[in-house]
């Protein structure tokens, strides 16, 4: 009865909501509010979706696309922004590859950096969404380096999961391609990848990462939808290796992640990485990995997407991308909160590190049951 009761609860809630990015045209904004200079970052963008008359459509294309757009994002309340023009770059073949990571290095050293922060967005994403989420997530963390967003041909839709399982895998040797590139060009990588995305990272940089060498910077994965069984552990194997290319990693995870809840029930139950901050403090052993505990992150419905709805993650994501320690960021004017095993503040040495928010902005209680239910009503349109 009371689940019959929470389902009809989770219908009357649900009804009319459109969960599929590509039957949405959302207007993406910044989290800061007007009080707040706001720049119109580049982004270069390289793509293996199809590119027709109208841009670059949901179906994947088997050859790289890539370009550049500035691109304007409007505050929390003034109008929204058009979409950018988009400034096509050649990028079939090593040579072309070459000639676009030498653009993305001369605009890094333009602006007296020698880094590109490369984006790899997850799954139930347009072309449109990630580049403009893409351009906020650079200009609400004030990077002021670079920026390259590796978009791979995900549908669009949330029912499409399965599929862009699939067509994320056909992105790696892209990435792959790019990293080797950029290392060459001379700029050094730090790489976000967000859910699905985090899978394409870790899989790229461990394909290039046959021996101990400097190949990445920051690497930041966001709600991380790899596996991550005790006993069958993939997500920790690859940070593992990835780790000895990377300066550091940092992981970010949450006990209420709807959508990592439903891959975890369509994986057969195999837990996914970036839904469990307690087991995760393990890697945070290793001294080039910290663990961030996410739980409090307010954002979207599904509670997947905090690093790009809530200041306080891209806060964090800012200090983690200028070399802050968790210490660091636990400070009393910092991003972090960290206690110990009893609950008590942190001493020096090591503690369970989480996202500071505010008791007024973390989910509430009704949320927090209905990431737990809605699962069971999945899949949704």
């Amino acid at each position: 009865m009371l689940k019959a009761a929470l389902l009809a609860a989770m219908a009357l809630a649900l009804s009319g909501c459109t969960l599929s990015a590509a039957l949405r045209h959302d207007e993406i904004r910044s989290v800061w509010g007007p009080g707040r200079a706001l720049a119109s970052p580049t982004v270069f963008f390289a793509t293996d979706r199809h590119r027709d008359e109208n841009g670059f459509g949901l179906d994947w294309g088997g050859v790289a696309h890539c370009g550049r757009a500035t691109v304007r994002i409007s505050n929390a309340v003034s109008a929204a922004a058009p979409d950018p023009a988009l400034a096509h770059i050649a990028c079939e073949g090593p040579a072309q590859v070459t000639a676009f990571a030498a653009q993305i290095a001369q605009t890094a050293r333009a602006g007296n950096c020698g880094r590109v922060l490369v984006i790899v967005h997850g799954f139930n994403l347009t072309f449109r969404n990630s580049l403009l989420h893409g351009a906020q997530i650079a200009m609400d963390s004030q990077w002021r380096c670079a920026t390259l967003l590796l978009n791979w041909s995900s549908e669009g839709m949330f029912n499409r999961y399965a599929a862009d399982i699939e067509r994320s895998g056909y992105a790696v040797p892209l990435l792959i391609e790019l990293l080797r590139a950029l290392n060459a060009a001379g700029v050094t990588p730090d790489i976000l990848g967000h859910s699905m995305g985090a899978r394409i990272t870790l899989s790229a940089v461990a394909a290039l990462c046959a021996a101990p060498s400097p190949l990445v910077g920051e690497m930041v994965l966001m709600a991380p939808d790899v596996s991550s069984q005790p006993n069958n552990d993939d997500f920790g194997r690859l940070l593992a290796r990835d780790i000895q290319c990377t300066r550091r990693a940092t992981v970010y995870a949450s006990d209420y992640d709807l959508a990592l809840m439903a891959s975890e029930s369509f994986h057969g139950g195999v837990l996914r990485a970036g839904q469990q901050p307690i087991r995760n403090l393990q890697y945070d052993a290793a001294p080039s990995i910290d663990a961030v505990d996410a739980t409090f992150g307010p954002g979207d419905p599904s509670g997947h997407a905090y690093f790009v709805f809530a200041y306080e993650a891209l806060t964090d994501l800012m200090w983690v991308l200028n070399g802050a320690t968790l210490q660091q960021r636990a400070g009393p004017q910092g991003t972090l909160t960290c206690i110990d095993a009893l609950g008590s503040a942190c001493g020096s040495g090591g503690g369970r590190y989480i996202l500071k928010v505010e008791e007024s902005r973390q989910p509430s209680l009704w949320r927090r049951l209905v990431r737990r239910v809605w699962p069971v009503i999945l899949p949704l349109q």
